[in-house]
């Protein structure tokens, strides 16, 4: 039975009790309400009730992106508010100014969300943006506002700073921005537009009525957060001081708001203000990036992460979880070090997609750039903290784990060393160490530590969680020499040379964190152990993957004042110290370290040699060059003598071979964006293929072929050496940043 126009308003009036905005239930159930509601509206005829429906199913549709993918809300939505611009547009006279208000709020909704918070392509929402504008007389002037507006954010993401500041300078003379915008939030947004894009001296400028306190704020709001910054960067300390202190406990904030006082912390060396902020907000700023803003809040974490490694504050610290699904395997012990990581990838993989939607580069640049920002004052000073340091707080117990005594520890343990897959153990012994952190059992928790360094240590994985794991024991026994039993002392040395070969072969933690590890221990080698060959050897190699060659001849030196030992002259170790040379451009001392291995009398000669391709070539060594690379080059499979050959066929002019070696190795270049393949020497056999597939362009000699099926992808069409070239070489470069960032050189060449 179809309902008449009293009783559709009056249904739509209860269903409208139900909108969460007020506090009632709200999501689905307000939103089948309205929906029960349409086809009523539909056959009445009545077209300011169907309007009115229609804008209020819209709005209602608003839930559905919590409950499952946010275009799902985009395909229903947006129709719906398109029908009913369409209505309004062909007889404006019907239907009143508050509902059309409305509607057009929620269609600004939309293309701000696909802006920012789910973004989407830049021309289809430009193309959006043109139908609204087409909709819109200019008797509308907020209306027209908000769409140029718009226009300008969409220019901003893409980074074209002309026609950013076309349509800018266009607004500013223009009447009807509150009609749409609430004006200090305009001003905020503004300012933070311009400071991405590289200016700051406008970002001042707008900020200019704001920090003069003529902008129309209420009494009660708070825009100390947006200050922050701009006060910063134009030499007001004080301010900026004042503005962090006012609002950094402050709860509610938006993620613009914590991304400024990450960075504000970050970039005066106040790192432990910062990680206090992080901990205050650690969902958000450290939660799953999906957003442009969840972007640069992560970035600024990421930021302030680095500062914390750079200084080697780094900790072990426990994540809380407080869900209720009792098969949750989420880790729970983490560092800093891993927060970076996490973080900086994630920040790195959304800035290329958003780069992908934009057509341009621009966000990836940026986004680098904050990476890799310096400190704008070495240390501002702040006063006492108006809160306890969250991040110093001790731990609560882990949920799902129910542990009372010591006993309970003990028997956990050995539960969870009886478990068969490795990230099962890992999540128990996690939350065994939380409880045994939260209940104050530090006999329970060195053992459980350790049991989980050897674990680690026996694994592939969890490079991180070996070094912090690691870092934390060596720090206890820094401090308390007497604690730990001679057993438990081997277990810990005997993890020193595993963890610092993993650290230092794919990027991990930073380099002063490994210094001050090597410092801190070197003082507690047991005598008549190898534990101060170990810490010597491995600092030779962190001298050499910073390209500190006067650093690394020393730590050479000092290594070489220790007996000789078996383990060092090993096939393996040699090979090691010659790419340390290699790297560092030192030909003569790489030929003299792989001496050992091609002594003809040695039985098996090594087929190595072609590490020392290029260092033949340099030193006229021509015809023995040419030698090494026929016998070998078939063979060649590893990062650094793939790269040695590739390198030799480019500056030879064999790019027939280079070829051949190129297709032959190419899951070498089949690499993830993070930390888990990303080694040294992978990272250096980047800039050699480059050169020999440009070479190969230049000569002409490029053809099409297929890239072979991997154990993650099937084959794939369509590949050049131009294109091997074009992806690479930015693909190469993303690495070497990385590098660049752990090795603390951000700015200086890769060595080697």
């Amino acid at each position: 039975m179809l309902l008449g126009r009293d009783e559709v308003l009056a249904r739509l009036a209860a269903a409208d009790r139900l909108d969460d905005a007020d506090g009632g239930p709200g999501g689905e159930v307000y939103l089948e309400a309205v929906r029960e509601v349409v086809p009523h509206a539909e056959a009445l005829g009545d077209p300011e009730v169907l309007f009115r429906t229609k804008v209020t199913f819209a709005w209602a549709l608003r839930g559905k992106p919590l409950n499952g993918e946010p275009l799902a809300f985009f395909s229903e939505a947006l129709p719906v508010l398109h029908e009913c611009l369409r209505m309004w547009h062909a007889e404006p006279h019907l239907y009143p100014e508050d509902l059309v208000h409305w509607m057009w709020c929620q269609l600004f909704l939309v293309v701000d969300a696909y802006v920012w918070l789910y973004p989407e392509p830049a021309q289809r929402i430009h193309r959006l943006l043109d139908d609204l504008e087409r909709h819109c007389p200019p008797t509308r002037t907020g209306t027209r506002y908000a769409i140029d507006h718009y226009r300008m954010t969409v220019e901003a993401r893409r980074g074209d700073l002309e026609a950013v500041e076309r349509i800018w300078r266009g607004l500013r003379w223009r009447a009807g921005a509150e009609t749409h915008f609430v004006m200090p939030g305009v001003v905020c947004h503004e300012a933070l537009m311009w400071r991405r894009l590289g200016r700051a001296d406008r970002a001042v400028e707008v900020l200019a009525p704001l920090m003069a306190g003529h902008v129309g704020a209420s009494e009660d709001s708070e825009v100390g957060d947006d200050l922050i910054m701009s006060y910063l960067c134009t030499g007001r300390l004080e301010e900026a001081v004042a503005a962090h202190q006012r609002t950094y406990t402050r709860p509610g904030k938006k993620l613009e708001d914590i991304a400024a006082h990450l960075e504000f912390c970050a970039r005066t060396g106040n790192e432990e203000r910062g990680l206090d902020v992080l901990h205050r907000h650690l969902f958000k700023a450290a939660g799953e990036v999906t957003s442009v803003e969840g972007m640069w809040t992560a970035a600024a974490a990421a930021l302030l992460c680095r500062r914390v490694l750079e200084k080697d504050m780094d900790r072990e610290w426990f994540w809380p979880c407080d869900c209720d699904d009792p098969g949750c395997d989420a880790f729970t012990v983490w560092s800093y070090s891993a927060l970076f990581s996490d973080l900086r990838w994630q920040v790195v993989n959304f800035a290329l997609k958003l780069d992908e939607l934009n057509g341009t580069t621009f966000q990836s640049e940026k986004v680098t750039e904050f990476l890799h920002a310096g400190p704008i004052a070495e240390h501002l000073p702040l006063p006492p903290g108006t809160a306890e340091p969250r991040h110093r707080a001790a731990p609560g117990p882990a949920p799902h784990l129910s542990t009372a005594t010591r006993d309970d520890l003990r028997a956990g343990l050995r539960d969870a060393l009886a478990l068969e897959r490795e990230r099962d153990i890992s999540v128990r012994l996690q939350r065994l160490l939380q409880n045994a952190v939260a209940m104050d059992e530090p006999e329970a928790a060195l053992e459980i530590r350790l049991a989980f360094l050897s674990a680690l240590a026996s694994w592939k994985s969890g490079r991180v969680r070996l070094f912090t794991m690691l870092a934390e024991l060596a720090r206890l026994h820094s401090a308390h020499p007497s604690l730990m039993t001679t057993d438990q002392l081997d277990r810990m040395w005997d993890a020193v040379p595993i963890a610092l070969d993993r650290v230092l072969t794919y990027p991990t933690v930073h380099a002063a964190q490994i210094q001050g590890l090597l410092r801190m221990l070197e003082p507690h080698c047991r005598p008549g152990t190898e534990d101060l060959h170990h810490l010597r050897w491995f600092r030779v190699e962190l001298e050499s993957c910073r390209g500190d060659v006067d650093a690394a001849k020393a730590a050479w030196a000092a290594f070489s004042e220790l007996p000789s030992i078996p383990i060092y002259e090993t096939r393996s170790n040699i090979l090691r110290r010659t790419r340390w040379w290699l790297r560092l451009g030192l030909d003569e001392q790489a030929m003299e370290s792989m001496a050992p291995l091609l002594d003809e009398s040695r039985p098996g000669v090594e087929e190595r040699e072609d590490y020392l391709l290029l260092p033949y070539l340099r030193t006229g060594r021509l015809d023995r060059a040419h030698a090494v690379h026929e016998r070998t080059y078939r063979t060649a499979q590893d990062p650094p003598e793939v790269a040695a050959h590739l390198e030799f066929c480019t500056r030879t002019g064999l790019l027939e071979h280079g070829r051949e070696i190129i297709q032959r190795n190419l899951d070498l270049y089949h690499m993830y964006y993070d930390d888990t393949e990303c080694s040294f020497d992978r990272v250096r056999a980047y800039g050699p293929l480059v050169r020999l597939s440009e070479s190969i362009v230049a000569d002409g000699l490029d053809h099409p072929w297929t890239w072979p099926a991997h154990e993650c992808c099937p084959a794939s069409e369509g590949w050049s050496y131009a294109r091997l070239a074009k992806e690479c070489r930015p693909e190469g470069a993303l690495f070497a940043a990385r590098w660049a960032e752990l090795m603390g050189t951000i700015g200086r060449p890769m060595p080697g």
